[in-house]
This record gives C-alpha cells, structure tokens and sequence, in this order.
C-alpha cells in the first residue's frame, strides 16, 4: 500500500465520511491554488480555525460556502458540481442518529452513488449477497451488545442495497469468496442451506460475478483480510477496508485493484464456483 495515499477513517464518534472526503478534496485545492491555511481563511471571510475544521471533517460547509470556496480556488466544471452535490446531500439529509449508524449512513451514500462493487471476501459473505437470517446472524456475533432493534435497523438497510441488483441500472457485482466462507454454517444447516441456494441465485444474474478461491489455492493477496472496491462514473474510486476501530476508506484503490486481479488467478471459474456451491448445498444437513 502506498503510504502517502490518502486514508480517511471513519469511527465510532467520528466525523461522517461525507465530510471527511470533501475536507480532503477541499485541502487539496487550496494547495493547488497555493494558499496558505491562513490567506485561503482571510479570501473566504472565515477564521483559520473555521476553514480547519472543513478540511478535517469536523464540520461540513454550508453549500453557499462552499460555493465560495471553490470560486477562490478556481474549481469550476462538472468537479464543481460533484463538490457541490456531496454538499448538498449532506445539508438536505434530516439527522437521524437513531437510525442506523454513521457508517452504515454513509456507506448508504456511496452505494447509492457507486455502479460497481468488487469484494474479497474470506470470512462471511458479502453483504449484497447474503439473506436476511444470515446477516442477521452475522451482525449479531459483530456485536453481542447491540441491540435487537438497531440490528434490526441495519439489517433493513442492508436488504434495501440489494435492490439494486436487478432493474435496467442495475448495480454490477463482483464478489470473490473464500472456500471458508463458504463451509462456516452460520445459524445452522437449514439456514446455511437457505443462503447457499440465495448465493446461486445471484450467480444468475446478469450483472454477479461469483467466484470461489478453494482451499487449495494456498496463500495469496487475500490471506491477509477482505476489502472491497467502490467504483463511480463521476468520482474517483474508493476501497473500503472493515476493523474493529471503524471503516477505513482508501482514495487509491489501485494496490486493492491488483491484489483482486492476483486473487482472480486462483480463483475458480464462475462454472466451477457455481458447481462447488451447489454441491456443498446438496450436502449440507
């Protein structure tokens, strides 16, 4: 991983992603303009501190300010538009912090936004494939504190992203799994069964990739943990990395990009993965 891309973490108490990425894209183009922190502060009519607080994500400017902003630093065009748009979202969105959590909100955001996910998964299933008593399984042992209400929550709006599977603009899906993911018997054989039979659904669709690294495969790129890549037609790509301490955002998905590639080596081909996931569901009791 290349040390001086850009990380933007998103935690428990933290700023939203929303506001992280446009602090990040803000600093940039005051650099590029080359300003300093405190002359860009005196153009804007805003203390340094003000115009700090943008930049880290503390605190999202008003559109109008924004505006202004990417005036004095010369942003204009469709770049304009997508700043301006991230701005607007965020300031039209009525807070529900009882809803679901900062980061389920704002990976709602990006999948909204976003007309390709690819995914490594070596653990658990991915999300836009999973059934609604698997998830729920899966979110519980995530969290034995949380309650039934707010799993309950998250799991609404994750079986809403996967609307987005089937229709004309339908989200297009490349989900690599590991063997492990698929043998772990998640709230029992008759549930299992249920999501492996969901999972060769999928497999029909049109726009799935699905492909299973076997147990044979030994070490490669995904020993080390799933991640997964977030593609847009008007903004740069983003990979998405999952720990304990929050969601982790990358604005280089390139190194990600590669491992997937080295992964695909391994992997079986679609015919084949759809073979073992079949088989492994006529044995599962």
């Amino acid at each position: 991983m290349d040390s001086s891309q850009t990380v933007i973490k998103v935690g428990p108490g933290d700023t939203t992603l929303r506001a992280r990425l446009l602090g990040t894209r803000l600093r940039e183009k005051r650099e590029a303009a080359g300003l300093k922190l405190v002359a860009a502060a005196t153009l804007n009519k805003r203390r340094p501190a003000t115009l700090s607080r943008w930049e880290t994500g503390e605190r999202m400017p008003h559109p109008s300010e924004l505006f202004y902003a990417l005036e004095l630093y010369g942003v204009g065009g469709a770049e304009r538009d997508e700043l301006m748009r991230i701005a607007e979202e965020a300031h039209d969105q009525p807070e529900s912090p009882d809803v679901v959590s900062t980061a389920v909100a704002d990976f709602e955001w990006l999948h909204r936004r976003a007309y390709r996910l690819e995914y490594f998964c070596d653990t658990a299933l991915p999300g836009l494939l999973q059934t609604a008593d698997y998830a729920r399984e899966v979110l519980k042992a995530w969290d034995p504190t949380s309650s039934s209400e707010r799993i309950e929550r998250t799991l609404a709006a994750r079986m809403a992203r996967q609307e987005r599977l089937a229709g004309e603009d339908a989200l297009e899906v490349c989900a690599i799994v590991g063997e492990g993911a698929l043998r772990t018997v998640v709230g029992g054989p008759e549930l299992m069964r249920a999501q492996l039979r969901h999972l060769l659904d999928c497999a029909a669709l049109r726009t799935v990739e699905l492909r299973v690294v076997p147990f044979g495969a030994g070490a490669h790129p995904g020993s080390v943990g799933s991640f997964s890549i977030l593609r847009f037609r008007d903004d740069r790509d983003l990979a998405h990395v999952i720990t304990r301490a929050g969601d982790i955002y990358l604005e280089d998905p390139e190194p990600f990009t590669q491992a997937l590639r080295r992964i695909k080596r391994v992997a079986l081909s679609q015919r084949e993965s759809i073979a073992m996931i079949a088989a492994l569901t006529k044995a599962m009791t």
